[in-house]
């Protein structure tokens, strides 16, 4: 083994970062944009992440169904070393609030585990509502008076809603953009400029997002 290979190896981590998370998710532009809160140390605490792209799951799914799907890919990050895994999916059009979609998803897939006789600690799972754009659109504000966004949003808070053409979120960012926007290009570099600890915000008078709020606390940061 060469000297360079041992040294990589045994690059020690970040003083206070925890154990690897297993990250699924169901779209690309979450499947580059989550990892980045470490790699790019937007949290000093933010643990490493193992990101999983599920390549989308139908909003018709129901819980069971999602389980079955996601199954095979949790045990697999278990099996990897990770002693604690976040699934990471969208509300989209379902009418079943977040956390009760959470919840729901949740038993579900301790079911589906227990079946196989897979241990269930340290599953989590997070909704974003109702989807990843709506993380981005938490601190459209701040985006914009920092001049990342070249127009003006003419909203106060984007979490909940369907957006135009009810494509939560994506419609309203190309026209912030003044393009067309870009999930696997734009989402990542959006997200790792948000300002956190506003977009975050979600009690009265702030206008930020609960979901990140939870994804975050998840992660324990």
């Amino acid at each position: 083994m060469s000297q360079r290979s041992t040294n990589r190896r045994r690059r020690p981590r970040r003083t206070g970062i925890g154990p690897t998370v297993g990250l699924v998710v169901e779209g690309d532009a979450e499947y580059y944009a989550l990892p980045r809160l470490h790699t790019k140390s937007l949290f000093p605490g933010c643990p490493p992440l193992k990101p999983r792209n599920l390549g989308g799951i139908g909003s018709h799914l129901s819980p069971q169904a999602i389980a079955k799907r996601s199954v095979r890919t949790i045990i697999g990050l278990k099996s990897a070393g990770c002693s604690k895994v976040v699934f990471c999916l969208d509300r989209e059009q379902r009418s079943e609030c977040v956390g009760g979609f959470a919840t729901s998803v949740l038993a579900a897939l301790h079911n589906e585990l227990a079946a196989l006789n897979q241990p269930t600690d340290g599953i989590h799972v997070v909704v974003a509502d109702r989807a990843f754009e709506a993380w981005i659109l938490a601190d459209a504000h701040g985006l914009y008076n920092r001049g990342v966004l070249p127009i003006k949003p003419n909203f106060t808070r984007f979490e909940g809603q369907i957006g135009e053409r009810q494509e939560k979120g994506t419609r309203e960012i190309s026209k912030l953009l003044q393009r067309d926007y870009s999930k696997t290009r734009d989402g990542p570099q959006l997200f790792e400029q948000i300002n956190f600890k506003e977009a975050r915000k979600f009690k009265p008078p702030h206008h930020g997002s609960r979901s990140l709020d939870k994804f975050l606390r998840t992660l324990g940061i």
